[in-house]
């Protein structure tokens, strides 16, 4: 990145984050009712208001604000992309590109689900706003209109997705886990390959905070795996990011030995990422990680200690990391009031609301 967008983009990207939700805006927004109060006040009291202008908040569901704030955090990559080049660009496009991923996997589980299709296409926020700018190839209406992966495969024939989707073009029974896998790896090796920097420069913050998710939802699959399914390790192994930041192969397979999941879960502990795996307390794993990747975010927008080449683009990561946790919450909080749960119970869902 030039010298020039390099500083630009890291101003642009905390005035940005300024914008998010305050921790006064969650304690205004946590002992609300109602899902049109919350719409009210995001509408009437942050900058949420230039984009959930387009909803009535007399006749609003969940649904649409989620669609609407998915879009907005689109919206902000595109501003944000304008201010990189060269490596950083292609560092933040190949963040981005997870979103999209993410939407195929809403498209395939659709396709792998024995009920009917149940995806319109609102439910594809990313692939909606991205595909058409920056992935041609495929419509929105051509993947919905998909009726087994065999369909997929050619909807998408001739973009970076049909070569690790077409072993599985079958008509009947596609096996999701495989395909998961497969789209798992593809956003693995492009993320890394973005990551790249010349022989003896080291890894920049970016790869390694990215290495450090991978190697932590490693540790995870194998955890979820054995719980609902009791998989052996020989049917485990071949699911794993081929990713050993922090933790060996060995460990990985030791994990994957386990017989039990007191056992397994002893063994988490005392790998390098234990302390985000307390034993007890394996329903808030999730959001103990969660809470880990936004402290460490925070810091990387104020400080801007990214470094190596392409590091320029680790600011803007920050920011839209931070903005998705935003919308994250949002839909947390409005979640548990449609399920009537206390405000402390909805609180503890949240991340980062605290700072």
């Amino acid at each position: 990145m030039n010298a020039v967008a390099s500083p630009a983009l890291s101003v642009k990207c905390r005035a940005m984050y300024a914008r998010l939700l305050s921790r006064a805006d969650y304690d205004a927004l946590l002992p609300m009712k109602s899902v049109s109060n919350i719409c009210a006040y995001l509408k009437k009291q942050t900058p949420y208001s230039e984009v959930l202008g387009v909803i009535d908040d007399n006749d609003v569901h969940r649904g649409q604000i989620e669609q609407v704030l998915k879009k907005s955090l689109f919206n902000d990559y595109e501003r944000l992309i304008k201010f990189t080049t060269g490596k950083s660009r292609a560092v933040l496009r190949a963040m981005f590109d997870s979103y999209e991923i993410d939407d195929l996997k809403l498209v395939i589980g659709s396709i792998c689900s024995e009920n009917e299709h149940y995806l319109t296409p609102a439910d594809l926020t990313y692939v909606s706003s991205y595909a058409g700018a920056e992935s041609p190839g495929f419509t929105v209406d051509a993947l919905l209109g998909a009726d087994t992966a065999e369909d997929l495969a050619g909807v998408l024939k001739g973009t970076r997705y049909y070569e690790p989707l077409a072993p599985f073009a079958v008509r009947s029974n596609p096996d999701f886990l495989k395909i998961d896998h497969a789209l798992n790896l593809l956003n693995y090796h492009d993320r890394m390959n973005a990551y790249d920097e010349p022989p003896g420069s080291g890894r920049n913050t970016a790869a390694s905070l990215f290495s450090a998710r991978a190697s932590i939802d490693n540790i995870l699959f194998i955890y979820r795996i054995k719980k609902l399914y009791g998989f052996m390790a020989k049917d485990i192994v071949p699911y794993l990011i081929p990713c050993v930041y922090r933790i060996a192969n060995s460990e990985l397979l030791e994990l994957a030995e386990c017989d039990s999941l007191g056992d397994l879960t002893d063994r988490i502990g005392k790998t390098w990422f234990g302390f985000l795996f307390p034993s007890g307390r394996e329903s808030e794993w999730e959001n103990i990680q969660m809470e880990y990747f936004y402290n460490i975010y925070r810091r990387n927008l104020h400080t801007n200690s990214a470094g190596g080449s392409g590091g320029g683009a680790m600011t803007a990561i920050s920011y839209l990391y931070l903005k998705e946790t935003d919308i994250r919450n949002i839909i947390n909080i409005i979640e548990g009031v449609r399920y009537s749960l206390p405000s402390d119970r909805i609180a503890s869902f949240l991340i980062g609301h605290r700072h």
